[in-house]
């Protein structure tokens, strides 16, 4: 090599490493990182009485309905980062689009800081579903075993359009967070919802408190339902008091509820109360108090065994009343930290007049008892 390049050569050389020294520092303030995530369930069911006959089926979801995301992460300095998620909810039977839209399971943007909390903004799930989820146990091993109809939406069915939520940091294992849905029209309050939550955690114990109020106004002409703050999928609900109204709308849901889970080691013990207000435009209504208690334990590192029994009372404003019992039976095998094979049971009893069992997503029942087994294989990445 020619010795009069070697000056030009080392400064070009200092130069690289002051840019790649600078690089570094800017990146050091702007980490950034997409991932991908989702799960895929599938089952085959049997179904003891729909609308009078069995049926067999091959089941989207089953333990967990299936669904892909992404969720992003910016580092801004000082303890802040921008932060999204989109996911997408897919039927994995035929392939069909679910909940709405490309992203119509989530799809916010927002700040997180370290001191202050977080802040986003899009569709997203209100309190009920975020912070007391993990007291039902449909959610933690019993899938379709939810409360009937999902009517205090722990089971992940309706979500807010157009909200904005808060999230606290964690203080000595204390958080709150609250939403507020928009109803983007001139009527401030119609199709409007909002929702507050405090959860606590220390150790084994988690509990929590959730309050959240749909304000859906269904009986709108023309409908806002789709362009306000609910989610149009509807309320998942499925009563004879619903249906016996005629065509009233529900102008209002209120959801209270509170739970907890604890783990003792050797097998975890889990529970709730909810308690539900349907308030109807023909001034009618409906109270649902909903009682939830739950085991499940690992009998070996990689079989869970899980048991629930649900209890719930149902109030028409007529002195009409319900009750459904409900009882969750799972079995998990993992084949590894991601892929499982399932077996469920569930069995629902309904009593009252006019009352008929539905367990959630299967067809109505032609009597007051239905039985549902499914067995199936969940992945998730």
């Amino acid at each position: 090599m020619n010795q009069r390049n070697f000056p030009a050569l080392r400064w070009h050389v200092a130069a690289l490493c002051i840019a790649s020294a600078l690089g570094a520092a800017g990146a050091a303030h702007a980490q950034s990182s997409i991932t991908l995530y989702g799960a895929i369930s599938e089952s085959l069911v049997y179904l003891s009485n729909a609308k009078g006959s069995h049926q067999f089926s091959l089941s989207n979801a089953g333990m967990m309905p299936p669904r892909f995301g992404l969720r992003g992460v910016e580092d801004l300095g000082g303890g802040t980062k921008a932060i999204f998620t989109l996911e997408n909810g897919f039927n994995i039977t035929n392939g069909a689009q679910l909940n709405g839209g490309i992203f119509g399971r989530q799809a916010w943007l927002g700040l997180s800081n370290d001191q202050a909390g977080t802040v986003s903004m899009g569709r997203q799930y209100e309190e009920m579903t975020s912070t007391m989820w993990f007291t039902t146990a449909s959610n933690v091993f019993a899938g379709y075993g939810a409360h009937i109809g999902d009517n205090d939406n722990m089971f992940f069915t309706n979500r807010f359009n157009n909200s904005i939520r808060y999230a606290s940091p964690s203080v000595y294992g204390l958080k709150f967070a609250g939403s507020y849905a928009f109803s983007n029209s001139t009527e401030f309050s119609d199709n409007n919802g909002f929702s507050g939550s405090v959860s606590y955690e220390h150790g084994p114990l988690k509990v929590a408190a959730a309050l959240t109020e749909f304000n859906r106004r269904s009986n709108a002409v023309p409908s806002n339902l789709t362009s306000g703050a609910v989610d149009s999928t509807g309320w998942g609900f499925s009563s004879p008091f619903v249906t016996s109204l005629s065509g009233a709308g529900t102008n209002e849901q209120r959801i209270m509820g509170v739970g907890g889970s604890y783990d003792f080691g050797w097998f975890h013990v889990l529970g709730n109360y909810t308690n539900v207000l349907f308030n109807y435009s023909d001034s009618t209504g409906l109270r649902l108090q909903n009682f939830e208690a739950s085991a499940y334990k690992y009998v070996t590192p990689t079989v869970e065994l899980g048991l629930s029994y649900v209890y719930t009372l149902g109030n028409y404003s007529s002195s009409r009343s319900t009750h459904y019992n409900q009882i969750d039976i799972a079995a998990h095998y993992f084949l590894s930290k991601r892929t499982e094979l399932y077996v469920a049971g569930i069995y629902q009893r309904a009593s009252g007049p006019g009352t008929y069992a539905q367990i959630y997503t299967a067809a109505p029942s032609s009597s007051r008892s239905q039985s549902l087994v499914e067995t199936g294989v969940m992945h998730r990445f």
